[in-house]
C-alpha cells in the first residue's frame, strides 16, 4: 500500500464514470407479472425513460424516445406515472399534458394550456381519472380534477386550498380519500385527510390538522382506509375509524412529500408490506395474521414500494449496493428480479462503510449523522496526517439522508478525503421533535449541527482539524454559506444553487414554498429583520475562506440572480471564488457533461485551497483571487 497526501489518491471512480452511474429511479409500479419504473438518464440530458420488466420478456424500455415522463406539479414532481390494466396514462415533460399509451399507440388526454398533472388513480368503475391539478396563469392554482380518459373533459372536484395530494378511490368508486393543506403549512407540518362523497360532493374530515401530518392514503383489500399520521412524534400506520396505530414503532413510514406519489407501504396476498426508517436508517417487515415480522432483505434505504400478489417491487438499495429496482417474491423469500442504478464495483473494498454517529451539539443536545472513512485499497496517508473532511449539507431542508451507496460520495472517500452526511436538527428520520428543531432556527440549529459535526471526528483524532470543507445543494447550499458566514472552523465550501438571500426567496420562490420560511425562519415580512440577520449575502464580509458556486440558468426554484449576487460579492472582497453557470440545468443537475464537470471543478478548486496534489489530470478551472490568497 503506497503512501500519499490524502486527497490525491488515485481512483478509478471518476467523474465521468460517477456522472455516468448517475441514473436515478424517480417511481416504481407493478400491474400483476409487469413491473414499470421510471429512470433518469444523464446521457439522455436528464430525459425520465419509462421502463418495464418481466419474466417472458425481460427489461424493455416502453416509449418512444420522443416522450420524457415527467410533471413539473409543485416543481419537484413525481407521481407523474399510472399503471391502468393494459393502459399507462403519464405526463410528458414537454408539454405537462398528459397521454395514453394503449396497445402500442400514444395518444394525448388532455390538452390545458399551463395546466400540470401529478398523483393520478382511476375509477374502478368508470375509468375515469382522478388528478392533482397545478394551472399556471397570474396565479398558480391547485385543484384535484376528474379527466375522462377519451375526450379528455376535465372537472374540477375538489378546490378552495393551496395544496392537494394523494387522489384515491375507494374499491366501489363512490368515495375520493385525498390529503389537503394551506399555506403557511407543508404537508410534514400540519395536513388533513378527506373523504369526498362523488354523488353528492359532501366532504368529510378523517384525520389530520394543522400540528397533525398525514400522508399516503391507500384503500386496503377490506374495502378500509389506510393512511400515515405523525400523531404519536412518528409517521406510522393507521386505519380510519381506529385509533391505535397498526404497528407503533418509534420510526418514520413515510418521507416528507417534496415529491408526489411515494409511499412506503403496500398490500400483499401475504399482508401489508411496509419499510420505515429507524434512527435514519431503513428496515422493513410484513404483517401477517400473526402479527408483524422483520423481512430479512439487504437494504438500508427505500424511496418506494408497491405490490401484487405474493411480489412487492421497491427502489432499495444499502451501502454496498446501488439504488436498485427490486422486484422480490415473498412467498419464496427470493429476488426476481434486481437491476442497479450503476454497476457496483467489483472490488468491495473500494466502499466506505458508514458509521452511523451521534454528536453533542448547542444546546446540550444530541445530532446525527453518517460518517464515510477514507477508503483506497491501494493508498494510505502519509505518516502524521490526517485526512481532510468534506461535509455534507442536504437540501430540503426538511429531508434525511439513510446509509447508501453513491458514487458522489464514493468519488471522495476513494481520494482520501472523510466524509460525514449530516442530518442536522429539521432532517426526517428521527421524529417530528427532531423535525420541529429547525422551526424558527433554520441557519441556526442546521449551521450549529454541521459545523459540530467534523468538530466531533476531530476530537475522536479521524481527520484533520485544519481541513473542514463543507458541501450542500439548494437548502443545503444555504446551510453551507451560512456556515462559512457565521462560524469559522472550514477552510473551503462548495455551493450547489443554493440559497444566499432568504429575503429573495421569500419573495421570488415558487408557489409550493413561497410561505415555507414562515416556519423555518418566522413570519414574512414582519420578520424582515431576521431574514436579513441569517442571510449569507449581507455577512459575505463574515466569510474568510474560498467558495465555489455552481448554479443552473433555468433554476425557478433558486434563481441564477441569488448565486450571481454571491459571486459577485466574494470576488469583490478578494476572496478565492469560482462560478459556474450550467446551460439547461434546472434545480439539480440532469445532464451526464454538467454532472461530470460540476465534480471535476470542485476537485480542482479543493485542490488548489487545501493545497493536494491531483492524482489525475482535470481541466482547471478559472479561481478568482487565488494568486494573491494567503489563506
Amino acid at each position: 500500500m503506497k503512501a500519499a497526501p490524502y486527497g490525491s489518491w488515485k481512483s478509478p471512480i471518476t467523474a465521468d464514470k460517477a456522472a455516468a452511474m448517475s441514473v436515478r429511479f424517480l417511481e416504481v409500479h407493478i400491474q400483476g407479472n409487469q413491473t414499470f419504473w421510471l429512470e433518469r438518464h444523464p446521457s439522455e440530458g436528464g430525459r425520465v425513460v419509462l421502463m418495464a420488466w418481466n419474466t417472458a420478456t425481460g427489461v424493455n424500455e416502453v416509449l418512444p424516445k420522443e416522450y420524457s415522463v415527467r410533471t413539473r406539479a409543485n416543481e419537484y414532481g413525481g407521481g407523474a406515472l399510472l399503471v391502468a390494466g393494459d393502459r399507462i396514462y403519464f405526463s410528458n415533460d414537454k408539454d405537462q399534458q398528459l397521454y395514453c399509451l394503449e396497445a402500442g399507440k400514444v395518444r394525448q388526454v388532455t390538452h390545458e394550456k399551463n395546466g400540470r398533472f401529478a398523483d393520478g388513480c382511476i375509477d374502478p368503475k368508470e375509468g375515469s381519472l382522478y388528478y392533482v391539478r397545478e394551472v399556471h396563469g397570474e396565479k398558480v392554482v391547485n385543484t384535484i380534477v376528474k379527466v375522462e380518459p377519451k375526450s379528455g373533459e376535465i372537472k374540477t372536484v375538489a378546490s378552495g386550498h393551496d395544496f392537494y395530494s394523494n387522489p384515491r378511490i375507494s374499491p366501489d368508486g363512490r368515495q375520493l380519500a385525498y390529503v389537503r393543506w394551506d399555506q403557511p403549512n407543508m404537508s410534514w407540518d400540519g395536513s388533513e385527510l378527506y373523504f369526498l362523497d362523488l354523488k353528492t360532493s359532501k366532504e368529510r374530515l378523517i384525520a389530520g390538522g394543522k400540528t397533525e401530518s398525514i400522508a399516503d392514503p391507500q384503500w386496503g383489500p377490506d374495502g378500509g382506509l389506510y393512511y400515515i399520521s405523525d400523531r404519536s412524534n412518528w409517521w406510522n400506520i393507521y386505519k380510519e375509524g381506529e385509533t391505535k396505530s397498526l404497528y407503533p414503532l418509534e420510526a418514520e413510514f413515510t418521507l416528507p412529500q417534496w415529491v408526489f406519489g411515494a409511499s412506503l407501504y403496500a398490500f400483499s396476498k401475504e399482508g401489508i408490506v411496509a419499510s420505515y426508517v429507524k434512527n435514519g436508517v431503513g428496515a422493513s417487515a410484513l404483517k401477517t395474521k400473526e402479527g408483524w415480522k422483520a423481512l430479512d432483505l439487504p437494504y438500508t434505504c427505500y424511496y418506494g414500494l408497491v405490490a401484487s400478489g405474493d411480489t412487492i417491487a421497491m427502489i432499495a438499495g444499502s451501502p454496498e449496493q446501488p439504488l436498485s429496482i427490486v422486484v422480490y417474491d415473498l412467498k419464496t423469500n427470493q429476488d426476481l428480479f434486481v437491476k442497479h442504478s450503476s454497476p457496483p464495483l467489483e472490488d468491495a473494498s473500494w466502499i466506505s462503510i458508514p458509521q452511523a454517529i451521534e454528536f453533542p451539539t448547542t444546546g446540550g443536545k444530541t445530532a446525527h449523522a453518517f460518517y464515510y472513512p477514507p477508503t483506497n485499497p491501494h493508498f494510505k496517508g502519509m505518516p502524521d496526517e490526517k485526512p481532510p473532511v468534506l461535509v455534507l449539507s442536504h437540501g430540503g431542508p426538511t429531508a434525511g439522508e439513510s446509509p447508501c451507496y453513491a458514487t458522489h460520495t464514493l468519488f471522495w472517500t476513494s481520494r482520501g478525503f472523510a466524509v460525514v452526511d449530516v442530518n442536522y436538527g429539521g432532517s426526517t428520520g428521527y421524529g417530528r421533535a427532531y423535525r420541529e428543531r429547525l422551526n424558527g432556527q433554520w441557519g441556526i440549529v442546521d449551521v450549529d449541527d454541521c459545523t459540530n459535526a467534523p468538530l466531533y471526528l476531530a476530537e475522536k483524532g479521524l481527520v484533520d482539524r485544519n481541513r473542514f470543507a463543507i458541501e450542500g445543494g439548494s437548502a443545503g447550499g444555504f446551510t453551507t454559506l451560512a456556515v462559512l458566514a457565521f462560524r469559522d472552523v472550514f477552510k473551503v465550501g462548495a455551493d450547489y444553487f443554493g440559497v444566499s438571500d432568504l429575503e429573495g426567496l421569500a419573495v421570488h420562490t415558487h408557489k409550493f414554498e413561497e410561505r415555507y420560511l414562515d416556519i423555518l425562519v418566522g413570519p414574512y415580512p414582519e420578520d424582515k429583520a431576521i431574514y436579513r440577520e441569517r442571510s449569507p449575502l449581507y455577512s459575505v464580509d463574515k466569510i474568510k475562506c474560498p467558495v465555489i458556486i455552481l448554479q443552473g440558468d433555468e433554476d425557478a426554484i433558486v434563481p441564477p440572480a441569488q448565486s450571481e449576487m454571491m459571486y459577485k460579492s466574494l470576488k469583490e472582497r478578494g476572496i478565492p471564488t469560482a462560478y459556474l453557470l450550467f446551460k439547461g440545468e434546472q434545480h439539480g443537475f440532469r445532464k451526464a457533461e454538467n454532472i461530470q464537470r460540476a465534480l471535476e471543478a470542485q476537485l480542482y478548486f479543493f485542490s488548489k485551497i487545501l493545497h493536494f496534489p491531483l492524482g489525475e489530470k482535470i481541466p482547471p478551472v478559472e479561481i478568482d483571487n487565488l494568486k494573491n490568497w494567503k489563506g
